[in-house]
């Protein structure tokens, strides 16, 4: 089995390249023998490589030599965020890649399907600064507040807004680029932060007496859940070697559970990313068993999950419309994958 990994964070046009030359040279044609006697299937795999939820359990997979394991011949590239790889996957060169929160507006409308939830986050932060008087959401009218646009940032603040009875309209919103929130919260040019860990750590540590005032656990109607997708190209073309992935998925994420210090450790070597950054992210969020993620699955937890996250979407304009969930979460496939383990 060959396992190939592109070296750099990519967006789509050298995503493109990457996926037409792998640097495989070799003939992998009779390369049939594997757990099972299964043949090998080939699958082309994104992550974010700045994120433990994503390159944490790639490196984790390639740690324990999982591809392998489950007959799977994958092309690994790293991405610096999710709808990049949902471009990739639309384009052809990518058929499984992981995404957070932020992004599952994509596959909630229709331009991929979510195959298995990742985690559940709690590092998303409405953050004030001490010059600004703001002690709690109501606060903040008349403030000016830095949100990345389109991202989970963006969700926190409309959730914090709606709790405290206030609109768009009560604030000066300040659309900027994530580490623009942080330089620009810092220098004092925006008033509140809406921002998501580890940027969030940043702006803590450079100003010590900022006031959080509103954070993913006010609100535990919504969960923020990350996701492993797949394209709709490989959900009706690689149904085999997507579950085979869930089978790595499923391993690679109970190893993660257990031993989160050792995935910080792989991660960092494995992206270069600082560790402490990493564990800062682990520290913020919340891994499920796989055992917890099939009942979760079985009894509706998962989509009814997903479907708040959808009716977010819509509130934030991001979709016209809720589409019934079953259409874009696939259950069945990790139910498959857990079996073929059992």
């Amino acid at each position: 089995m060959i396992m190939r990994r592109s070296v750099l964070a990519v967006p789509l046009m050298a995503a493109l390249a990457v996926a037409g030359c792998s640097g495989d040279d070799s003939d992998d044609s009779g390369d049939q023998a594997t757990t099972g006697g299964r043949e090998t299937v080939e699958l082309n795999v994104g992550y974010i490589d700045t994120s433990i939820n994503g390159v944490g359990l790639i490196s984790v997979a390639n740690d324990l030599d999982l591809w392998e394991k489950a007959g799977i011949d994958v092309n690994l590239t790293p991405f610096t965020n999710g709808p990049t790889q949902v471009e990739a996957m639309a384009a052809g060169s990518l058929d499984v890649g992981y995404m957070g929160a932020g992004a599952t507006w994509m596959p909630a409308s229709g331009q991929a399907v979510i195959v298995a939830p990742s985690e559940a986050t709690y590092g998303d932060f409405l953050i004030a600064s001490p010059d600004s008087g703001a002690q709690r959401v109501e606060d903040i009218e008349g403030l000016r507040v830095g949100v990345p646009v389109g991202g989970s940032g963006e969700m926190i603040l409309s959730l914090a807004l709606d709790a405290a009875g206030l609109t768009e309209d009560d604030i000066e919103k300040v659309p900027l680029d994530p580490p623009a929130v942080v330089s620009a919260f810092v220098s004092g040019q925006i008033d509140v932060a809406a921002i998501f860990s580890p940027l969030s750590d940043q702006i803590m540590q450079s100003v010590p007496e900022a006031v959080v005032i509103a954070n993913n656990k006010d609100f535990p109607d919504v969960t923020f859940l990350g996701a492993w997708v797949a394209s709709n190209e490989a959900m009706e073309d690689k149904q085999e070697a997507v579950e085979r992935f869930l089978e790595v998925y499923i391993e690679a994420n109970d190893y993660r559970k257990e031993n989160p210090e050792d995935t910080v450790e792989l991660a960092a070597a494995e992206s270069g990313a600082p560790a402490e950054q990493l564990q800062g992210q682990v520290d913020a969020l919340e891994w499920f068993t796989s055992d917890q993620l099939l009942a979760d699955n079985e009894d509706g937890a998962t989509r009814e999950r997903f479907g708040a996250l959808q009716d977010l979407f819509v509130e934030l304009g991001r979709m016209e419309s809720a589409r019934p969930v079953e259409e874009w979460v696939n259950i069945d496939l990790f139910a498959q994958a857990a079996e073929n383990l059992s």
